[in-house]
């Protein structure tokens, strides 16, 4: 095989090998973000909450399968296990370019979901359930559902980014904090655009991997049929 081929072969290997890491991790948070929401027994009426840790875990197990395939082909030097990357990573390409449609398609009703979403974790937020309200509080620098006053004075110490709940919020801090529903939806309204070039530009990516992939089977059967026929 040329030299070309032989850098197409290195760096496909690398990007698999980084991309065996990502499926991983995106099965493990996944797998924690459904454990954690399925402690939620209010969550079951919206669809869409646990579609997301679902669609994760399912989008980390396809990445780590077809990076799997992809290594295995480029280091044993096999056609057969690179013809089995390419075609996954066409069927791959294919549902990320879906999941981009729907996503554009859905905008509006995802972003109504996630608010429902933040209420349902209100509604849920006692001890029982390890006031699962703070996360957000901590994560997005603000208060309560729709403010501060859900609290009916009883302000947590997460409302000021303090991790221990019990410790005394002051009213200076958690008066400015705009409440967690409305910084979520904001959240994912503010970056809808970018989850949808993110998601253009992924699919980009695959359908060059796939054609790449294609190209190095390719070269991967005329290598060895010629030393088939030399041997």
């Amino acid at each position: 095989m040329g030299c070309i081929s032989g850098i197409l072969n290195i760096l496909i290997y690398i990007i698999n090998v980084v991309f065996l890491v990502v499926g991983i991790l995106l099965i493990v948070l996944g797998s924690i973000m459904l454990s954690n929401f399925n402690r939620l027994t209010e969550l079951e009426q919206l669809s869409s909450a646990n579609t997301i840790p679902v669609c994760v875990t399912v989008l980390g197990v396809l990445i780590f399968l077809v990076s799997f395939f992809g290594c295995c082909g480029i280091w044993r030097q096999s056609a057969c296990l690179t013809s089995t990357y390419a075609t996954l990573m066409f069927l791959l390409f294919v549902l990320q370019l879906v999941l981009t449609c729907w996503i554009a398609v859905n905008g509006q009703q995802f972003l109504q979901d996630m608010s429902k979403l933040v209420t349902t974790i209100w509604n849920e937020n006692n001890a029982a359930n390890g006031y699962p309200m703070g996360a957000l509080e901590l994560t997005f620098d603000c208060c309560g559902n729709q403010g501060f006053e859900d609290y009916n004075g009883n302000v947590p110490g997460t409302c000021c980014g303090y991790s221990n709940r019990l410790q005394t919020c002051p009213a200076s801090i958690y008066e400015t904090r705009q409440g967690c529903n409305q910084k979520f939806y904001d959240f994912w309204s503010d970056n809808n655009d970018i989850v949808l070039w993110s998601g253009l530009g992924i699919c980009i990516y695959e359908l060059i991997v796939f054609v790449v992939a294609g190209m190095l089977a390719n070269c991967m059967r005329k290598a060895n049929a010629g030393r088939q026929v030399y041997g």
